[in-house]
């Protein structure tokens, strides 16, 4: 079972990835590139995370339609009520480093809407399952950064 929402959540971010970075028109096309990924899915798997992650079609200028992630701000990553309970949030810092701890599965999601601020206090990060790694630029201030990430992460205290 826990094997089995590990996979999950590594195909989801996959399919948000994919959809962010390239201008697909069909799921056939999606799931050549999840395969390129190493990520095997069906169809009906990829329709249902693809209604689970709201991404649909827009029309873009040509004419034609490609899938889309919804516009920023709609990305909240809600943890259930067991990994509330399981798993704390926590921010931390190490020089020009903010670790941030969440629970399994959300350290993607949180990667992207902090690298989605384009906040001049933060050159980029890196995320794994449950760890978020945060570098900041020269100079900031942690109270200041630590305040922007909380303001964005309000799972954070």
């Amino acid at each position: 079972m826990q094997q089995e929402r590990q996979e999950k959540k590594a195909r989801l971010l996959a399919i948000r990835k994919i959809v962010s970075t390239n201008r697909l028109e069909s799921q056939e096309e999606l799931l050549a590139a999840l395969k390129m990924e190493g990520i095997v899915s069906t169809q009906t798997t990829l329709s249902r995370d693809l209604k689970q992650l709201r991404i649909s079609k827009v029309r873009v200028r040509n004419g034609r339609s490609i899938y889309a992630v919804p516009r920023e701000g709609q990305f909240v990553s809600v943890p259930t009520q067991e990994e509330i309970s399981s798993t704390r949030w926590s921010l931390n810092f190490s020089g020009n480093l903010i670790v941030v701890h969440t629970p399994p599965g959300h350290a993607g999601m949180v990667a992207y809407d902090l690298d989605n601020l384009k906040h001049p206090f933060f050159l980029g990060t890196v995320a794994g399952d449950d760890t978020v790694i945060i570098v900041m630029a020269e100079g900031v201030n942690r109270e200041d950064a630590g305040r922007v990430i909380r303001d964005t992460l309000t799972n954070l205290k």
